[in-house]
C-alpha cells in the first residue's frame, strides 16, 4: 500500500481465509495507534517500545475494538449451556462503537476498529455500520476483513478502498509453516489453498486428523446414512458444516481431474482412488452440492442436512451398486 502519510479512513481487506489478512490489518492498526511510527518510506512499522506498542501487546488498548460473530448459550437438554460459535456479527456489536466513535482517542493520536469477517454482518449490522461510515472522522479509521467480499452490501463496499491480499505463493507458504514447527504438514498446503494460517488453525484445533479419516472414509465408499451419522458427531467436535461440504466437492473435483487427466489438485498424496463412475456424473454430484454449501451455514436440522449431503455425493457410486 502507498498512501504517503494519509490512509482512507474505510479499508476493506479482502481474499482466501488463512492468507494473513487479519495479521495484516491487526499489523496495520498498531503503526495507527504507535506514537513514534517508522515513516511509510522505511516500511511503516510500529515502534514495539512506546506506551501505545506495550498497551497494545497486553491485548487491551482503549483505542481498538476488533469486532467477531460472538460466542451464543445454547441449551443441551438439561445440563448447562456450551458455547456455540455464532456465525453472525450483530446489530448491537455495531450500536457498541457509538460510544468509542464519539470520544476522544485515550492513547493514541487514532482510533481503529477491525470487524472480521465483514460478510458475518446480518443486514440490520451492515446498515448500521453505513451510517457510521457516512460520517467519516479524520482520526477514526475502519478495517473490514473479508473472506468473501461480494457478500457485502454494494453500498458498503463503495465506501471503502479495497486491497486484495492474495495467498503467498507455494515458497512463502512453505517457509512461513517451517517458522512455525509444522512443515511436516506442508502436503496440506493445496487442500488449504496454500493459505498457510488456515492449515495453522486446522492444526490447532486438532481438524487434521478429523479430516484424515474423512477422506479414508470416502475413499471406502459407505452408505451414505452410516457416513452422516459419523460426520454428525465430528460435527459436534468442531468439524464445521460448511467445511464438510468443501471438503466434499474438492473430494468430488479431484476425481474429476484424475479421470480426466490422471492428476489431481486438492488431496495430498498417495490417495486410494475409488472405482469410476464417469466425468459426467461427477461433475453434475459437484454441482448438486453448490447451493447446500450456502444452506450449510443455517440448517435448520444439522443431522437432516448431512444427510442430504451425503446420498447427493455418494450417488454415482450407489447407483453403480443399484443397477443389474
Amino acid at each position: 500500500m502507498r498512501y504517503g502519510e494519509r490512509l482512507p479512513h474505510a479499508m476493506l481487506f479482502s481474499g482466501a481465509a488463512g492468507a494473513g489478512k487479519l495479521e495484516l490489518a491487526l499489523r496495520l492498526a498498531a503503526r495507527l495507534l504507535c506514537l513514534h511510527p517508522a515513516p511509510w518510506t522505511e516500511g511503516g512499522q510500529a515502534c514495539g517500545e512506546c506506551s501505545s506498542c506495550r498497551v497494545l501487546a497486553a491485548g487491551n488498548h482503549p483505542d481498538l475494538r476488533l469486532i467477531q460473530p460472538e460466542e451464543e448459550d445454547v441449551e443441551e437438554g438439561a445440563e448447562s449451556p456450551k458455547k456455540k460459535g455464532s456465525y453472525q456479527i450483530k446489530i448491537q456489536q455495531i450500536r457498541e462503537l457509538d460510544s468509542f466513535f464519539n470520544v476522544t482517542p485515550h492513547i493514541s493520536s487514532a482510533r481503529v476498529c477491525i470487524i472480521e469477517p465483514a460478510e458475518a454482518m446480518n443486514l440490520a449490522a451492515a446498515n448500521a455500520l453505513l451510517k457510521i461510515l457516512e460520517e467519516p472522522s479524520a482520526s477514526f479509521y475502519f478495517i473490514m476483513v473479508s473472506h468473501r467480499w461480494r457478500e457485502l452490501l454494494p453500498t458498503l463496499r463503495s465506501r471503502a478502498q479495497h486491497i486484495a491480499c492474495p495467498p503467498p505463493d507455494a515458497r512463502a507458504a512453505v517457509a512461513w509453516l517451517e517458522a512455525q514447527g509444522i512443515s511436516e504438514l506442508a502436503h496440506w498446503l493445496p487442500f488449504f489453498g496454500f493459505a498457510p494460517g488456515k492449515l495453522w488453525q486446522a492444526h490447532l484445533q486438532g481438524q487434521l486428523g478429523r479430516l484424515q479419516t474423512f477422506l479414508a472414509e470416502l475413499s471406502r465408499l459407505p452408505e451414505p446414512l452410516s457416513l452422516a451419522e459419523k460426520l454428525e458427531a465430528w460435527q459436534r467436535e468442531g468439524l464445521e458444516l460448511p467445511f464438510i461440504v468443501e471438503t466434499l466437492q474438492k473430494w468430488l473435483c479431484d476425481l474429476a481431474l484424475h479421470e480426466a487427466i490422471g492428476k489431481s489438485r486438492f488431496l495430498p498424496q498417495p490417495y486410494v482412488w475409488p472405482p469410476r463412475v464417469g466425468l459426467e456424473n461427477l461433475v453434475r454430484v459437484y454441482r448438486e452440492l453448490n447451493p447446500l454449501r450456502n444452506l450449510a451455514r443455517h440448517p435448520l436440522n444439522a443431522r437432516l442436512f448431512l444427510e442430504e449431503l451425503c446420498v447427493r455425493a455418494l450417488a454415482p457410486w450407489q447407483e453403480r451398486r443399484l443397477s443389474p
